[in-house]
């Protein structure tokens, strides 16, 4: 098998490399010729994966979730080559909703025996993403992280910058229009593809990687006070106890506001709004655990010119 292997070094708490190491030397003792292709600055694994050989079998993207939205957004057709995430970032969304292991041998296994699960991909403008964009306070978090960050990061790397977002906070009105036809305003706007966000809270319990659409929770109270209560819920997975806090599900979703707010996506900053989101279903071959791989392997690439 020819395995690509994107990794992000600095991914995480730091520990990337080793395991990125760890799970090469175990699929090499296997008979299996692996490439590895470290990442020096941010946007190179975007780059890399711009000039994947044909000849590949496997991808593997080593890092976090942000790491995995830069393959994806190279990729020429994220529809063709099977992934597999080794998860080394902080969050790690994508492998814990998709139930991956953490150690590099298992991991090997999983890259050998595994299925594949296709999920959706959305697309923000023309960003790809897997898993979320987020519009509000926790946004204006993840634009003081891409402000500070030189090294590694962790959850310790996000207590400045969020002490930073909570001194600056002054709550705006920001309103999701769904299909078109559905406007609601809020203080906070979440389009999920996962339940778990940040690797811990719970704010769409039936988000789904392949369900189709989006589910859209909206927080419609905007104050400090607000919002570390519906953290708080989150935390206790009690949102929907919650008044204020409006769940819908959508195919399309633009992000609007008067002054412009802060926008994420997959975890990082991305710009400012307004944004316009869609869904391409069950586009991007992911590898899990489950039967063997040979299964249910892709044979031919889906060509949707709208996913270049």
């Amino acid at each position: 098998m020819q395995v690509l292997v994107i990794g992000n070094p600095i991914a995480g708490t730091g520990l990337a490399e080793k395991r990125i190491y760890e799970f090469a030397r175990t699929l090499g003792s296997r008979g299996h010729d692996v490439e590895i292709f470290m990442t020096a600055r941010a946007g190179e694994a975007l780059e890399r994966a711009r000039d994947i050989d044909d000849n590949i079998n496997s991808l593997v993207v080593a890092g976090g979730d942000g790491t995995v939205n830069e393959v994806i957004n190279g990729l020429a057709d994220p529809s063709r080559i099977p992934i597999l995430h080794l998860p080394a970032g902080t969050a790690n969304q994508l492998a814990r909703t998709l139930e991956l292991p953490f150690d590099p041998r298992e991991l090997a296994t999983i890259l050998e025996r595994g299925a594949i699960r296709r999920i959706d991909m959305g697309l923000a403008g023309r960003r790809r993403f897997l898993l979320l964009v987020s519009s509000g306070l926790d946004a204006r978090v993840a634009e003081e992280v891409k402000k500070r960050r030189s090294n590694t990061l962790g959850y310790s790397g996000y207590v400045f910058p969020i002490v930073k977002a909570v001194a600056s906070h002054r709550p705006a009105q920001i309103e999701a229009v769904l299909d078109d036809e559905r406007r609601i305003a809020g203080y906070n706007v979440m389009v999920l593809k996962v339940r778990q966000y940040g690797g811990f809270l719970v704010f769409a319990e039936d988000a789904r990687l392949d369900s189709g659409h989006f589910d859209v929770c909206i927080f419609q109270q905007g104050s400090l006070g607000w919002m570390s209560l519906y953290a708080v819920a989150g935390l206790m997975r009690k949102v929907s106890d919650l008044p204020g806090v409006v769940h819908q599900t959508a195919r399309t979703i633009r992000i609007e506001s008067e002054v412009p707010a802060p926008v994420e996506i997959d975890g990082d900053h991305f710009g400012m709004t307004p944004i316009d989101i869609r869904i391409r279903p069950s586009v991007v071959p992911m590898i899990v655990s489950g039967e063997d791989l040979g299964h249910n392997r892709l044979q031919e690439p889906l060509l949707d010119p709208t996913l270049k």
